[in-house]
């Protein structure tokens, strides 16, 4: 097998070390092959490698009208943490391809990192605006939502959802979102379709906190307390248990120690009992689920 076809064939795989590996040996005999130097500079990229910059830099200057070669540099620049000459390298993928949406959304993200929020999102509106899954539209929302702009930040949410209906971090964020603002009908819906998506216990109980926390903005705490109780069902951690205990307190339901133990409830839920939280504090401890649980889904990581 041909040493740049050996290359991609690593590269495609996901073997980017042997991929890098591969093409070095290439770029021994044809250090000016561009396609050798891409794959190890993109590779060198992925594995962490300080020559990819320099790697990528000679493909510019070997294509300089390659809208792809300037995407890779400003890839490996902004890998780097060099926003400023990422920035540079994007624009000029713009100069080549005026539409090229992944630089815009590089330019964006660049923007936003500078605090320069409303140019960010004046530049992923572009994106997004197409129509385009890309992660424009899914930065629109924690930027919509970093700007105070609830109506904004939920329109996107709801945009990412029904493009993507699996996910269920962006269930989550229709659901917090149309919390937020006061729909707690939609809220409702989403959370639903949450607890249908998720697949461990954990990740349940905390849709199930969250259904609790909007029946609550709908003031139906009975229909809260059920959820209570079904989330207290599968909860083998505890999360549950102070917002159980301040249900049954605010219901006036007897939450004797010996009932509770006909209930099967535990002894953290015993000591609850005794001085349970009130609604606010009961709602930070949905709200500490939620984040947990947007941790565990990878939402920490987007931007």
């Amino acid at each position: 097998m041909a040493t740049l076809e050996q290359a991609r064939t690593h590269f495609e795989a996901g073997q980017f070390a042997k991929a890098r590996d591969t093409a070095l040996e290439g770029l021994g005999s044809a250090p000016d092959d561009v396609d050798l130097l891409r794959i190890a500079g993109r590779a060198g990229v992925e594995t962490g490698a300080d020559d990819s910059v320099a790697q990528l830099s000679k493909v510019t200057e070997l294509q300089p009208d390659s809208a792809a070669a300037w995407r890779d540099l400003g890839d490996a620049l902004a890998a780097e943490g060099r926003t400023e000459e990422a920035g540079d390298a994007f624009r000029k993928v713009l100069e080549i391809e005026p539409d090229d949406e992944v630089a815009i959304t590089a330019l964006g993200h660049a923007a936003y990192q500078a605090g320069d929020r409303s140019g960010a999102v004046t530049m992923l509106e572009q994106v997004a605006e197409r129509g385009s899954m890309t992660t424009a539209a899914i930065s629109l929302v924690d930027m919509y939502r970093a700007l105070g702009q609830g109506d904004e930040a939920l329109a996107a949410a709801q945009r990412v959802a029904a493009a993507d209906p699996d996910e269920p971090l962006y269930a989550l964020d229709v659901a917090e979102l149309a919390l937020e603002a006061g729909k707690a009908d939609e809220a409702m819906d989403a959370f639903g379709r949450l607890r249908q998506l998720v697949d461990l216990p954990e990740h349940e109980v905390a849709a199930l906190q969250g259904l609790v926390k909007t029946e609550l903005a709908r003031d139906r705490p009975k229909e809260a307390l059920e959820l209570a109780r079904q989330a207290s069902a599968i909860d083998t951690v505890g999360r549950s248990t102070g917002v159980l205990a301040h249900l049954e307190a605010d219901l006036g339901v007897d939450s004797s120690p010996e009932d509770a133990v006909a209930r099967g409830q535990s002894t953290a839920f015993l000591q609850a009992i005794q001085a349970p939280p009130s609604r606010q504090e009961a709602e930070k401890l949905i709200d500490a689920t939620l984040a947990d649980l947007r941790r565990s889904l990878g939402g920490e990581d987007r931007g």
